[in-house]
């Protein structure tokens, strides 16, 4: 099972680092849809969603509004309050929404035909891709969700542990490749992995780095296979060479 305190731990170092967007960010509205040809009342949810991902990304989450969201989506706000409580409400929503896109892409790249390794480094490929592609939804689900409540902590928290019982599989992996430290692991190696992999991707985000996430794969590439496959194979299969 997944333990929260690795990622509390794994973010600790950056917590120091203020989460608020610069003065400039902040000042910025968030840009309106235009030109859009959906009929806003069939789908409401959409545009009330996509606004408050670019509008909680330039501005944080503690200084967005709902009538700063209905206002970049267009949206009256009786259809806000027939589907939300409040902002937290409508937050958590589109967070679930967001990680679940996340999720598809994600676990769609993972063939079950390809060898273990190959499998990491395709899922990693995609995450590091899909978030530089989009770095509002990006801030939200690695920065914003944690001044967003103890829920959207929760959120990451569960989306996060969804993937340890995939890099466990390097448990067996490793094993069966003859690699001599696999069995001695401790129990969590796989979810302090994944909570590792969280704060490097969390800070770039955090710094304004997001374009850059994915030249980080070899790294992180590195990171996630060293435990189970050891040093000179997990430095081969992420393309980094052996130091002598």
């Amino acid at each position: 099972m997944f333990d929260h305190r690795h990622l509390a731990a794994a973010l600790e170092s950056v917590s120091s680092v203020p989460t608020e967007p610069t003065a400039a960010e902040a000042d910025r509205e968030a840009p309106a849809h235009q030109g859009c040809e959906i009929n806003r009342a069939a789908d409401p949810l959409r545009f009330i969603f996509s606004a408050l991902i670019e509008t909680v990304a330039h501005r944080g989450y503690d200084r967005t509004t709902i009538e700063r969201v209905l206002s970049v989506a267009q949206i009256p706000a009786p259809v806000f309050d027939e589907h939300f409580e409040n902002k937290q409400d409508c937050f958590l929503q589109a967070l679930d929404e967001l990680v679940a896109g996340l999720e598809r892409q994600l676990l769609e790249s993972l063939h079950e035909t390809a060898f273990w390794p190959e499998r990491i480094e395709l899922g990693l490929r995609t995450l590091l891709t899909a978030l530089a592609e989009q770095p509002a939804g990006a801030r939200v689900a690695m920065v914003e969700c944690l001044s967003a409540g103890d829920a959207s902590v929760a959120r990451l928290h569960s989306a996060l542990a969804r993937f340890v019982p995939i890099l466990e599989e390097g448990r067996a992996y490793g094993i069966e490749e003859g690699s001599t430290g696999s069995e001695q692991l401790p129990p969590q190696t796989s979810a302090a992995v994944v909570g590792g992999i969280a704060s490097i991707v969390h800070r770039r985000v955090l710094e304004g780095h997001t374009a850059e996430l994915p030249a980080l794969l070899p790294d992180l590439l590195y990171f996630a296979l060293m435990p189970y496959l050891g040093q000179e194979r997990a430095s081969a299969a992420a393309g980094l060479g052996v130091t002598a």
